[in-house]
């Protein structure tokens, strides 16, 4: 609890067990780093008894004052972080063109400069999700569920066919979308992080089936480009149609309709919707006109507009 004071747990205890008893002999308390420790912040005392004794001083007074000094440290820390950010930007604005690109090797060396990147990230990752894979794609990806609840906002293209359409991997994104992500679905060219640190990762060959070379890009211009290129493939996107975890109880839909309009509303074709749901397309299109026929709708169109009138699905992203 006081460890942003400055305290370890062995401090806090003893100041607490100090706080709660009266004066306690010199004699007792020697040798105790944990002491030392409390005396040299101010919250502990010796007087000059017979015999000596620590005293508490008030915990209102001494903590606030303790308190006050931490805020005082901490905006000390920022307006430094303010000047190094500065002059961090006016180094890289006078580098050699060769020092604004980073090239890296190996899955250990781009696993932990991606992991850099999310983690340099202030407001914003922007990206594209497409393979080559160094990893299960339905995974949940925890740190960026961490910078989620620190404020960070995610917007994330999922390719239509490389990423997304594979068996079980809605669920995954759906689970994402639950955590705050934005997702939308379209047809990406490649693998891309961009941030507002400001920097962006991308593959060294983009039609590579396995990344192990990639490029780290430090050039501010380079990647406000690319920034600006996700914002058009994002803007051509499509939402990814999520449903309601709880539906209307007298309204209920079964499982499968729930992940059938997740895809129908995203865009895909009978073929893909199929392919993800492990069906025939025969099974997909039965399964949307028994839809239709239960929303009352001539069109699928209309059964999706049904769908969200009934609280089904969730536009996110």
């Amino acid at each position: 609890m006081l460890e942003s004071l400055g305290l370890n747990r062995e401090e806090q205890a003893l100041y607490e067990e100090l706080v709660s008893c009266p004066p306690v002999r010199a004699t007792e308390l020697a040798g105790s780093r944990a002491l030392a420790k409390l005396v040299d912040l101010d919250l502990v005392t010796l007087v000059s008894t017979d015999p000596p004794r620590y005293v508490v001083l008030p915990p209102d007074t001494a903590l606030d004052v303790l308190a006050r000094r931490r805020e005082r440290e901490l905006a000390d820390a920022r307006r430094k972080m303010v000047e190094l950010t500065v002059r961090f930007h006016g180094s890289t604005a006078r580098r050699e063109p060769a020092d604004l690109v980073e090239v890296l090797h190996g899955d250990q060396e781009i696993a932990q400069t991606m992991s850099r990147l999310l983690l340099g990230a202030r407001n914003e990752v922007c990206g594209w999700d497409a393979p080559p894979y160094r990893d299960d794609p339905n995974q949940v990806n925890q740190l960026e569920i961490d910078q989620l609840k620190r404020g960070v906002s995610f917007r994330v293209i999922y390719d239509r066919r490389g990423s997304v359409d594979r068996p079980g991997r809605l669920a995954a994104l759906i689970q994402g979308i639950a955590d705050g992500e934005q997702a939308r679905v379209g047809d990406v060219p490649m693998k891309l992080i961009v941030t507002d640190a400001p920097m962006a990762f991308v593959p060294f060959d983009v039609h590579a089936t396995r990344h192990e070379t990639a490029l780290l890009v430090h050039d501010p211009v380079m990647v406000e480009g690319l920034a600006a290129l996700f914002e058009l493939y994002w803007r051509k996107a499509v939402p990814l149609a999520t449903y309601d975890p709880q539906p209307p109880a007298t309204d209920r839909p079964t499982a499968a309709e729930r992940d059938l309009l997740a895809l129908l509303m995203s865009g895909f074709t009978d073929n893909e919707m199929a392919v993800h749901l492990g069906w025939s397309e025969r099974t997909v299109r039965k399964h949307i006109d028994g839809m239709r026929h239960r929303l009352n709708a001539d069109t699928r169109f209309e059964a999706g507009y049904q769908a969200v009138l009934r609280g089904w699905l969730g536009h996110r992203g």
